[in-house]
């Protein structure tokens, strides 16, 4: 029958290791069913973390009963023996099943196969006896010799199993070194069980050799689980498991200086032995608190280190942050992007790729919010990727939204990623968008900065224009002659039309700094420069001007409508024989201004032989005709002020001559008034 000591240490020391482990095994359990869709050995994993979890729930349930004073034999006990021992004999089971793949030679195979089956059998075997024995009270065997055969069986299997399925050469790290712990540890606890069996030892070796034995299993099954190469996790789970461990450990070392011979004798030499006692065993508390941080830090390093050799994460993202630096082309960041996520972690490939590249019915959900998305084997997705075998795609957001994927393929002989790889790659994602970020400012500041300077550049030549051409040689010189004849007939009149040339001339000269201005300067100016027209053309000349009020302050391009009249008198009304009108109108549309300038003079018609047919439709293009010169460089200015949000149209005009209509945004201030 099952033995155990019903010293208060005893049964403390095996309550705390229990309760230790199934806490470990509760934790593994989570973190396996979180990484149960990942490339991997999903049902070795959780046939490992049942057998944990039945191993610690029935040892801390029979323990449990025994602290009652529930006696040993009774149908719960038998129950909870029979749930832990089930489990330990299962637990070779999936530690063969991880080490089979690593075989590549023939007698390497067949022993991989021969060591499973009997695994597989014994393990049945073992379960029958344990159940019966619970369920029917049928002792086929002593439930001793089935406890120890149990010890002594998965010993053999799991030593057996190392020396001659794994190689170091042929074996990763990952698998190697917790396998060859796993051998050690389990031999070492089936040594320490056999020490307590078959010597006779004090009281407190006896103890502290139990202690040793059950905290040398849970070291087993830690380092069992990392033989899953594909647990994203791992890193996780070392660090809370340590701090488990370790919690267990200093709970275990206190129970043992409660109940230490030499604690007893010191404090029974005082003359209040139980308040010296308590003092001791406070002392030994604190000092044990104390350390556990620094214990706790050096030894998840120290794990942290030997099983997953991180590399220096900072060291690299300062190295990325410089390079990016430097870069200016899309294809550049790409490459060293790629570069800073293969090359530190070692991966297969890595991959950047615009989000437009996935077909929106197969992007993961959750990857447009920004979040990591693991795909498994299954995955429809990954045939779709120019990147095989790719499990992880990592969201670069750009402008404020996920613009580009970084795929990532760990390949077959490297271990799975664990959570401090994906916070690497993800800062290499966050720093790939703040350099497409800062790319796509600098642009705009170089395409601002050149439609600044063309915009300049074309008020200037508008100006130019105004002072040579459009109020040109041939403009000025009638303008002259006009002036030089009317001295002589009406004096008072000469000298107002040499006042409104000034104008005219003084109003380009003021805006020869500015884009802009609004619709009631530029109508002022147009009035004074028709004002020198309609002395020329006399009463044959008849203008109206209509603007509405909601749009007399609405900002336009200077010298933007000038081009427009002068062409409508010198193609339009010019060459009619009579009277002829211009109508100059501006009103709200909606969301924009509409100007129009109207004439009823000859028309298109009486241009078209000097203009082929479609001439109204490409005005915009035909910039080397002087007849819709002007035309072109109002459309050419409305297309960089405003893109496409602007539009000029000369079309014929109902009942003779030409209308051109000018549409331009309204600005936001007159939009919300």
């Amino acid at each position: 029958m099952h033995v155990t000591f019903t010293t208060g240490a005893s049964v403390a020391g095996d309550l705390i290791g229990y309760t230790t482990g199934l806490l470990i095994a509760v934790l593994l359990l989570i973190l396996t069913l979180r990484a149960a869709k990942l490339p991997g050995t999903p049902l070795a994993n959780i046939v490992f973390t049942l057998c944990a979890l039945f191993w610690c729930a029935g040892g801390l349930a029979y323990t449990a009963l025994l602290a009652t004073g529930a006696p040993g034999e009774n149908r719960s006990a038998l129950l909870a023996l029979a749930i832990q021992y089930s489990g330990a004999a299962a637990f070779p089971i999936p530690v063969l099943a991880v080490w089979r793949p690593y075989a590549v030679r023939a007698w390497q195979k067949t022993m991989a196969r021969v060591l499973q089956l009997f695994a597989g059998f014994t393990a049945a075997a073992i379960a029958i006896l344990l159940w019966s024995r619970a369920l029917t009270d049928v002792a086929l065997f002593p439930f001793d010799g089935v406890r120890h055969f149990i010890a002594y069986n998965a010993t053999l299997l799991l030593v057996l199993g190392a020396v001659s399925l794994l190689r170091r050469q042929s074996t990763p790290r990952a698998v190697y070194l917790p396998s060859l712990a796993i051998a050690v540890t389990a031999g070492a606890a089936s040594i320490a069980y056999a020490i307590v069996r078959n010597s006779r030892l004090s009281h407190a070796l006896d103890l502290g050799f139990r202690v040793v034995g059950s905290h040398l299993v849970l070291l087993a099954a830690i380092c069992t689980f990392f033989l899953f190469a594909r647990f994203r996790f791992a890193d996780v789970f070392i660090r809370y498991s340590v701090r488990i461990l370790l919690a267990g450990a200093w709970a275990s070392a206190i129970a043992l200086a409660m109940h230490s011979s030499f604690l007893s004798h010191v404090a029974s030499q005082a003359r209040a032995p139980a308040a010296v006692h308590v003092f001791a065993i406070i002392l030994v508390a604190n000092a044990l608190l104390l350390s556990f941080t620094f214990v706790d830090e050096q030894i998840s390093r120290m794990a942290n280190r030997l099983l997953f050799r991180p590399p220096d994460y900072r060291a690299h993202s300062r190295e990325l942050g410089n390079r990016l630096g430097g870069l200016q082309l899309e294809s550049e960041i790409a490459v060293a992007i790629e570069k800073a996520a293969r090359d530190p972690l070692e991966l297969s490939g890595a991959r950047l790729i615009a989000i437009d590249g996935v077909p929106s019915p197969q992007r993961p959900a959750g990857i447009l919010e920004g979040e990591i998305v693991e795909l498994d084997y299954a995955d429809p997705l990954r045939a779709l990727l120019p990147l095989p075998n790719v499990e992880v795609l990592i969201p670069v957001t750009s402008a404020g939204r996920v613009t580009h994927l970084l795929l990532i393929s760990p390949g077959p002989a490297r271990p799975g990623l664990v959570t401090h790889d994906l916070n690497y790659l993800r800062a290499v994602a966050a720093q790939c968008g703040n350099r497409l970020d800062a790319l796509g400012r600098e642009r705009e500041a170089i395409e601002r900065q050149g439609r600044e300077t063309l915009l300049l550049q074309q008020v200037t030549e508008a100006e130019l224009r105004a002072l040579r051409a459009q109020i040109n040689p041939h403009f000025l010189f009638n303008s002259l002659n006009t002036i030089a004849d009317l001295i002589v007939r009406d004096a008072p009149r000469a000298e107002a039309m040499t006042l409104r040339l000034a104008s005219v001339f003084r109003h380009v000269l003021q805006h020869s700094s500015r884009s802009l201005t609004s619709i009631r300067d530029e109508i002022e100016f147009l009035r004074t420069y028709l004002y020198i027209e309609e002395v020329r053309f006399g009463d044959r000349l008849q203008v109206e001007i209509d603007v509405a009020p909601e749009v007399a302050g609405e900002p336009i391009p200077a010298l933007l409508l000038q081009p427009l009249v002068e062409n409508a008198l010198k193609h339009g009304l010019g060459p009619k024989p009579g009277p002829g009108h211009l109508w100059i109108t501006a009103r709200a549309d909606g969301d924009r201004v509409l100007v129009t300038v109207e004439d009823d003079g000859i028309g298109p018609r009486s241009a078209e032989a000097a203009d082929p047919p479609g001439w109204l439709a490409n005005i915009a293009d035909r910039r080397t005709e002087s007849q819709h010169h002007g035309m072109a460089n109002v459309a050419e200015r409305l297309r960089t002020q405003y893109q496409d949000r602007a539009s000029v149209k000369l079309e014929p005009r109902e009942g003779g001559g030409v209308s051109v209509t000018v549409l331009i945004p309204r600005s936001e201030a007159a939009k919300t008034v």
